[in-house]
Order: C-alpha cells, then structure tokens, then sequence
C-alpha cells in the first residue's frame, strides 16, 4: 500500500465521514449511517477515488477495530451485571445465531436448489456486527437491561458463530464432493481450540494490564499503554490465528472485573482514539458498494437479508421468552441484532477461498459479491432499528 494514498484516505474519509453524519443527524438517523455513505461515495460505486485491491489492502483497519470492539464489549461485562443476566444470556445467543442459520440456509439452499451453499450461506449469516450496534448505544447513552443483555449477547454471539461456521464448512465441502482433508469432529475441535486460546491469551494478558497499570496515573501515559497493549493483541490474534474480538473481550472483562478504578481509567482514556477507529471502519464498509454485484445478485440479496432479519429477530424473541426476559427485552432485543459487518465478511472471504479451491469459482464470487451487498445494504438498516429499538425501550436518550 502506497503511504501517500493512506494518508490521503484516512484525512479525506474522516473528513467527508464528518460532512455526511450531519446529513445523518438532521435526517435524526444514527452518525454511523452518515459514515457508511461517505464511503460509498468515494468507493468504486460513485467517485472511484479507491479500488478494491485498495480497499482490501487496508484490512488492517478492520483487525484493529476489532479489537477496539472487543475491549469495549468486554468492559461492560461485569460478573454483578452476568449473574443478574444468567443462563439467558446463553439461551438468546443459541436460538438467535441458530434461527439465523436455519433460516438462511432453508432459503438460500431452496433459492439455489444447493443444500451445501445453503448451508454455507446459513453460517455466514449467524454472526452479529457489534461495531454499529456498539456505535448506537454509545451515541444515544443507552442504559438498562436490554442493553445489558445486547452487550453480554454480542460477546457470546462471535464464539457461537465460529463454531457454527467451522462446523458447516467441512460439511458443506463434502457434499459439494470435495475434502477439507478434516473431520466435522476434528473441525469443530479446532475451533473449540481457537477459542481457548484467545480466551486464555486474553485472560493473561487482562491481568497483566490491569497490574502494570496501577503505576500510571497521567492519562496520556494511560492512553499510550492501552493503546500498545490492544495493538499488542492485534499481533497476537493475527499470530495465533484466533479472533481479535474474543482475545480482546477477554482482556476487557479480566480488566473490568479485577479493579473497576483502574479499569474506569483505561477505558476513559480510551474513548480519546476510539471515535476516528469507528469512522473508518465504517467508511471502508461503504466503499464495498457495488451497484453492478446488487444488481448480479438482486433477488438472493433480498431473500438472504429478509430471512437472516427473521430468524434474529424470532430466534431473539425465543430465546428471551423461554429464559423469562424482562418484557422490553424480550420484544425488542431481535431489532438490535441485525447488523452484518466485518466477522461475516471475514468468514465470506475464508468460504470464498475453499470454494476457489474446489475451482467452484462462479460458487465463490456468488458468495463475496452477495456478502459485500448485503453487508452495505444491512449497515444502513441495522443500525436504525437498533436506535428505534432502545428508544422505544427507553434506555436511550437524545444527545
């Protein structure tokens, strides 16, 4: 990647990101809206100031935002606020992501007449974007328990989608007549592997922030250190091959749980870095529109975005009815899991990858071109439900 157009992406992004959330405000539609157009405005789609070997030249936006969510999500995970929440917490996670791919997976398969794309599709549509959502609660100041449970759900949601989609890969591959060379037992093994192993780096490495930390009192002493120790883990989860998010979740709720002062330091100097992170994450979510793929791929787009909408919002509603949810919960909680961002777009390019490898090409580019829309065209939706959701919950507020 060339350092002059880096630099002029990054300057040029946070400044039109910034023109069009005020657009977004007036419109009283969330800021990240706003971000996401900007975006499509200077993506391939509209200006064509950057292609798309540009664009997936800066995935390494994408792996530390990540982690920046990771570390967020996990810092609202207090044991106190998990016990109030219990078993439902588990129980949601299970019925939403699980809906989603049965939903998804019945449709697209019928759609294709493949059941094994089907399949792939289904897992690709369990995981939930926490960056927009995240963004929502964050601009509104949403407190209670269905943003309790929203935070403890998001968390929980990545893990549960890994496992799902490791497991429906090799599956998916062997009735396509290919081999992975592995065992559906053995994948899913290696995936429980994955996350013991973020789990457990991030866990060692929570303990060790939260002690060096008591020696730092400056707060940009403060924000350099978090900022070297999330960037840290960026290599790390890069290194291990494990999930940025659930490495950083790790470290955030290690932190949180083990000195709530400290921690409110840390996180506090934090949120200085974190609002630029976000706008270009989103600005690169925008700049993957392509009108020509919406076009290619219309009524499998359309059919994949109403059928994952359905099972999150239903599988949502069951889980918190079975769980016995509070009545707010329980009737909005599926409004807020619609988001679709970059651990569905990382999972489309590893599926996208396996297919090529089975010289399923067509197969392959179906699959990239019908994420990449329905990523832009969810990121519009999703992010506005989740604001209508809090509202009407009331848990947010106007800034």
């Amino acid at each position: 990647m060339e350092t002059s157009f880096l630099l002029t992406f990054l300057g040029a992004s946070a400044l039109l990101a910034l023109l069009f959330s005020r657009g977004a405000t007036l419109l009283k539609s969330p800021l990240i809206v706003g971000y996401i157009v900007a975006g499509a405005v200077l993506g391939p789609a509209v200006l064509n100031l950057i292609s798309h070997e540009q664009i997936l030249s800066m995935d390494v936006i994408n792996t530390i935002t990540l982690s920046f969510l990771g570390f967020g999500i996990g810092g609202e995970l207090r044991w106190s606020e998990l016990k109030k929440l219990g078993k439902s917490i588990l129980t949601i996670v299970v019925f939403e992501a699980t809906a989603a791919f049965v939903t998804v997976a019945v449709v697209t398969g019928l759609v294709l007449h493949s059941i094994p794309l089907g399949i792939i599709y289904g897992a690709l549509a369990s995981a939930t974007a926490p960056a927009g959502t995240v963004d929502v609660i964050r601009q509104y100041k949403a407190k209670g328990n269905l943003t309790s449970t929203l935070y403890a759900v998001m968390g929980l949601d990545d893990i549960y989608a890994l496992l799902l989609y490791t497991l429906a890969i090799p599956l998916a591959v062997i009735m396509l007549g290919g081999s992975t060379g592995v065992s559906i037992g053995a994948a899913l093994g290696h995936a429980g592997l994955e996350v013991v192993i973020a789990v457990s780096v991030g866990v060692a490495m929570g303990f060790i922030m939260i002690q060096l930390a008591k020696s730092l009192h400056d707060r940009t002493a403060v924000l350099i250190f978090t900022l070297g120790i999330i960037l840290l883990n960026c290599g790390l989860s890069l290194y291990l091959d494990v999930s940025p998010i659930l490495l950083n979740m790790a470290v955030g709720i290690v932190a949180v749980n083990n000195n709530a002062i400290r921690a409110r330091k840390i996180f506090s100097a934090l949120g200085d870095w974190s609002p630029p992170i976000y706008v270009w994450f989103f600005v690169l979510i925008g700049t993957r529109l392509d009108f020509h793929l919406i076009g290619q791929y219309a009524p499998l787009v359309v059919l994949y975005i109403l059928a994952r909408s359905l099972g999150k919002w239903s599988g949502a509603y069951a889980g918190a009815k079975i769980s016995k949810a509070p009545a707010n919960t329980v009737k909005y909680l599926g409004f807020t899991l619609l988001s679709q961002a970059g651990v569905a777009i990382g999972l489309a390019l590893a599926a996208a990858k396996t297919l090529e490898e089975m010289n399923l090409h067509t197969e392959a580019a179906q699959v990239m071109g019908v994420m990449t829309a329905t990523t832009f065209l969810i990121m519009l939706v999703g992010p506005v439900m989740a604001k209508i959701a809090l509202f009407k919950a009331g848990e947010a507020t106007l800034t």
